[in-house]
């Protein structure tokens, strides 16, 4: 008699390749539309300034933190939650918050009105990346999962750069009105919920790669600190950069190079739309052939290449003396950046058991967030107002950053190799 877990189970076969990568686009549309809502703050830096009387502080603390600590914070119990509870629910009642919230947005008169705003766009946004991982986990064998999670993660760059095209042409169409543009990014973005409906959610399953693992996620990540504690600190270290950057360019063509917000939109858009994009994806499918030649851990090493190489690509861009060299050097520059995007995520899917995926991803997202988003944006505005004291140094204060982080977080990424293989090894004993 088969135990519950067992993958030999019947109840628990495997959703079929069809219905498996349907759950996959569904949720990487619901992913696009969510960083949609959460990017498109960044074209709307410039107008959104003059008109509530904001300095450059003020916006990466709407930008980052307002979003970012609730973001973190909920991500938590709604870990939890998706563990426990209906996956695709808790996604729909996240999407319908967070499109509702970047439509409030649109309506704020005051930094405090648009603060509060921002905020439920993280409370809301916080149900979705936990519960999208443990689906996705759980409707593929290990050894096909790079693929399927690198596509998802990839929506995070295809989701920045859509906000920057579909931003632009609201904005031009809206004449220029940020108000009108959050309204109708925000509301447009409820037609997911009807596709949510059709995702037939997949069995939990514990595969055979299971242990003994304590319930609690507390108790596991103390357990094996030295890969989990050092996995999820290059990863937050690694989303000030990130986040640093998909604040904080669009505003640095515009102010800086004198772009309009609708050519911003389009070319920077479109470079980060084909290059970020391609990034995720690529990084998933170079860890599936490294895996097929016999490479041990192959997430591992293409989470290290890409933080290791992006540095001087994204520290000439910031450099750059006019927009089309900045551009040239940001195509390699995010095609490097986001080629961990879904490699990072996925070692911390084989790393835990399938009891604590929801938590343990919602815990990288915490590290993500409370760190990254907050102390990105944050950070370029403190560098150019009390650092540098321009405000047209943005490129400096990117630059400056892509140089001290990412070498930092590549030694942080080298140093989990043995570590992950241990607990791997552990896992499949």
């Amino acid at each position: 008699m088969h135990q519950l877990g067992d993958p030999t189970d019947a109840r628990l076969a495997w959703p079929s390749p069809q219905r498996a990568w349907w759950t996959v686009a569904v949720l990487t549309f619901t992913y696009i539309v969510s960083f949609v809502d959460r990017t498109i703050l960044g074209l709307l830096i410039e107008p959104i300034k003059a008109d509530l009387s904001l300095n450059d502080t003020e916006i990466g603390l709407v930008v980052g933190l307002a979003f970012g600590v609730f973001y973190a914070v909920m991500g938590l119990p709604l870990g939890w939650l998706a563990d426990r509870t209906s996956r695709r629910g808790l996604i729909a009642v996240g999407a319908a918050l967070w499109c509702a919230a970047t439509a409030a947005c649109g309506l704020a008169a005051s930094f405090v009105q648009l603060f509060l705003a921002r905020i439920a766009v993280g409370v809301g946004e916080a149900a979705l990346s936990p519960a999208a991982m443990s689906i996705i986990s759980d409707s593929f064998p290990k050894e096909r999962r790079a693929v399927p999670i690198g596509v998802y993660a990839a929506a995070a760059a295809l989701g920045a750069g859509l906000a920057m095209i579909v931003g632009g042409s609201v904005i031009q169409l809206v004449s220029n009105r940020w108000q009108s543009a959050f309204v109708w990014v925000g509301l447009g973005g409820l037609v997911m919920l009807p596709l949510l409906a059709t995702v037939t959610e997949p069995a939990r399953r514990n595969e055979a790669a299971v242990f003994d693992a304590p319930v609690r996620i507390d108790r596991f990540i103390v357990e094996h600190a030295d890969f989990m504690i050092r996995h999820y600190a290059l990863v937050a270290l690694y989303a000030i950069m990130v986040y640093a950057v998909l604040s904080w360019a669009p505003a640095m063509f515009i102010r800086v190079h004198g772009w309009t917000p609708g050519q911003t939109g389009l070319r920077y858009g479109l470079v980060l739309l084909i290059f970020g994009g391609a990034g995720t994806v690529l990084g998933g499918l170079a860890a599936a052939q490294l895996g097929k030649r016999g490479v041990q851990h192959p997430a591992i090493w293409v989470t290290f290449l890409g933080v290791a190489g992006t540095w001087p690509f994204l520290a000439m861009a910031g450099w750059a003396d006019d927009p089309w060299t900045a551009l040239a050097w940001y195509a390699p520059g995010l095609l490097l950046m986001t080629l961990p995007g879904g490699t990072a995520i996925q070692v911390v899917q084989e790393a835990v058991p399938n009891r604590l995926r929801g938590q343990a991803s919602a815990i990288y997202y915490l590290s993500n967030s409370i760190v990254g988003s907050t102390l990105g944006p944050l950070s370029v505005g403190l560098l150019t107002d009390y650092i540098y004291k321009d405000p047209l140094r943005i490129g400096s204060a990117l630059a400056l950053l892509a140089i001290v982080i990412p070498p930092i977080s590549a030694l942080l990424a080298y140093q989990t190799r043995a570590p992950f293989a241990r607990l791997v090894s552990r896992a499949a004993a």
